[in-house]
């Protein structure tokens, strides 16, 4: 009876031991993830977003300016905008699974529109196959699915499971910046530019510096969040819309505009989610594996309605 206590024990004890490596192996590898993403775009993005605000804070909220209620707004959406920045920062956009081989349903004319034709796609670099939507990318050196575009301010691919962060990001920080702008130009109207204005010269000069860079900062994610919100009620990327530009100007024939487009409901539940509330709550990931689209080019006409009802049908509300 002791030797089978014994047994069990030991065998606990080396269950314990083996979650404990497991634990240490993911905190080292999350810890060199992290140094190695700390390049200098992504420090400075940091620190400028800290900073304002740091200043935000201190001007417009322990000055007594504005209430709690608008503090935790605040607050909210500017931790959602950090939250989301990291995970687009930290997160693998999507690598090519190890195992895919491209596939031909029956009745099936081609995996993927191009502007050479279509056919199987193989990346020369990589010397494999990939999958439609799925981009080299010259800076990652791999290939990376649904690939939206490489960004130096994230040091990293924008891609299949990391765009719905990014897209959320702008979003979360856009309005964040709004909101500094708002309460520092409240500030500095009655605290820096008014005769009666009590702050400091280097108070002063920290809230206008910072006013003026949210200012440019959301005047210039503005325009980025809405051309995304352009590209998502079309399902493209930013690659396939300059793909599409290239060949309307080389004056390439094309069958459609751009195949994946399943209308603006079913696009919208393709890259957002099935739950419409739940659309804008923190998440990383486009809906699927990234390796295979609903393609108008694949389908008969049936077939294509078939499955645009069907995304359509899948929205809730709850």
């Amino acid at each position: 009876m002791r030797v089978v206590e014994d047994g069990v024990g030991v065998a606990g004890e080396r269950a314990m031991s083996s979650q404990e490596t497991t634990r240490r192996s993911r905190a080292r590898y999350f810890a060199r993830r992290c140094v190695q993403k700390m390049n200098l775009p992504v420090v400075l993005v940091v620190v400028v977003y800290g900073a304002v605000y740091e200043t935000t804070m201190k001007c417009a909220f322990e000055t007594g300016r504005h209430g709690t209620t608008r503090e935790a707004a605040f607050a909210c959406t500017a931790a959602l905008g950090a939250v989301m920045y990291a995970c687009t920062v930290m997160r693998d956009p999507g690598r090519v699974p190890l195992d895919y081989v491209p596939k031909v349903e029956e009745g099936d004319a081609l995996v993927e529109a191009k502007r050479k034709g279509g056919g199987f796609r193989y990346c020369q670099k990589c010397e494999r196959h990939k999958p439609p939507r799925t981009h080299h990318c010259r800076v990652c050196k791999r290939c990376v699915l649904r690939m939206d575009h490489h960004c130096v301010w994230v040091n990293n691919c924008v891609g299949h499971y990391n765009y719905k962060s990014f897209f959320l990001f702008l979003f979360y920080a856009t309005v964040s910046l709004a909101q500094s702008v708002y309460y520092l130009s409240d500030y500095a109207r009655d605290e820096v530019f008014a005769a009666t204005g009590t702050a400091s010269v280097k108070g002063a000069a920290a809230a206008t510096g910072c006013l003026i860079l949210a200012f440019a900062l959301a005047l210039a994610l503005t325009g980025l969040f809405f051309w995304h919100v352009r590209l998502v009620l079309n399902n493209k990327t930013t690659i396939e819309h300059y793909e599409g530009v290239r060949s309307r100007h080389n004056n390439i024939p094309t069958v459609v505009e751009h195949p994946y487009s399943l209308g603006v409901v079913a696009n919208l539940r393709e890259i957002l989610g099935r739950n419409i509330l739940l659309w804008f709550t923190p998440g990383c990931k486009i809906t699927g594996d990234g390796t295979r689209y609903p393609n108008v080019l694949e389908m008969s006409r049936q077939r294509w309605d078939r499955t645009v009802r069907k995304k359509e049908g899948e929205l809730t509300v709850l």
